[in-house]
């Protein structure tokens, strides 16, 4: 068909055009030969090609340097990394033994001091029996013998020696501070004259607002003065009988008062200190509608000079 190639003319053109450039390429490699050959019998080239050698081998060298000196100086930092981190570790070993032993000597101290308190106590509690064996023994002495009572139950037990005394107490035997009272308690080891605290009980006798929940309540309306007189003169009747077995009663005398501190005590005087001495064995510890008793000798100068009615 006209303007249509023939296959084979193509493919033919095709090798052509291949071999001229393969000849192409060979002459051109065959020069470049020739021009180095012709180069390499120039000695400027010769030179030139070593001066390039050696600054190539000088470059290779320098490059060599470069990575000797950075791996020593990443072996230096190492070392020094490592060095640090075991002054850091014996650093704080250092520190967590001096830790452990200020806490081994702290512990050792604390169990001293525990012993040594422990040990005061003991004492102080053996003291304290042995000082009770005797004192009843010498109440039993005095009991047994009769005469007068010896030295050792003369004396006063003070709740703060050398502080004020306290002037409530010294009039009352009572204290609306008690043991925490910042002023001086005396009381004697022997008198004539007890006191049994918080004894004689009854509702009116209750402070108003000693319970606030129940501070309007009416409960207590009900009760009068006169219920009152008639449960102390019951109460009176009742226990009276039981002081008179140790001996004569000179004074009995109940307090009348709402204040927790005062509520309730009961004072029995008796014409001897032996008869106030066998109650006072006798009846401490022992349980009156289901309360235990707590007696105590009592150093009430006057009664007139008590308040509060006692």
């Amino acid at each position: 068909m006209p303007g249509k190639r023939r296959p084979w003319r193509k493919e033919l053109k095709k090798q052509q055009r291949k071999r001229k450039r393969r000849n192409a390429a060979i002459t051109r490699d065959r020069l470049l030969e020739e021009e180095e050959a012709r180069k390499l019998k120039d000695c400027a080239y010769q030179q030139f090609l070593q001066q390039q050698a050696l600054l190539e081998a000088q470059k290779l060298r320098e490059i060599e340097r470069l990575h000797d000196a950075e791996e020593e100086a990443w072996l230096r930092r190492d070392l020094l990394a490592h060095r640090q981190f075991r002054l850091q570790q014996q650093q704080r070993a250092a520190a967590e033994d001096a830790i452990r032993v200020k806490q081994e000597k702290e512990l050792i101290a604390k169990l001293a001091e525990e012993q040594r308190r422990r040990d005061e106590r003991e004492k102080r509690e053996a003291a304290a029996a042995a000082e009770f064996e005797h004192m009843m023994k010498c109440m039993e002495t005095f009991l047994n013998n009769g005469g007068e009572p010896p030295a050792e139950l003369r004396r006063m037990v003070e709740s703060r020696p050398g502080q004020k005394l306290c002037a409530l107490y010294e009039r009352t035997n009572c204290c609306r501070y008690g043991p925490s009272c910042i002023n001086n308690h005396r009381r004697p080891l022997l008198s004539n004259i007890i006191v049994v605290r918080h004894f004689f009980m009854h509702p009116l006798l209750e402070e108003e607002n000693e319970h606030q929940e129940y501070a309007n309540a009416d409960g207590n309306l009900e009760l009068s003065e006169q219920d009152l007189f008639e449960a102390y003169n019951e109460f009176f009747e009742d226990v009276v009988p039981e002081f008179e077995e140790f001996g004569y009663i000179q004074n009995f005398r109940a307090i009348r008062n709402i204040l927790r501190h005062l509520r309730g005590h009961v004072f029995v005087e008796y014409i001897e200190e032996r008869s106030a001495l066998k109650a006072f064995i006798k009846l401490q510890g022992r349980y009156y509608a289901g309360k235990q008793l707590n007696v105590e000798f009592a150093n009430i100068q006057t009664w007139r000079s008590a308040i509060c009615g006692t």
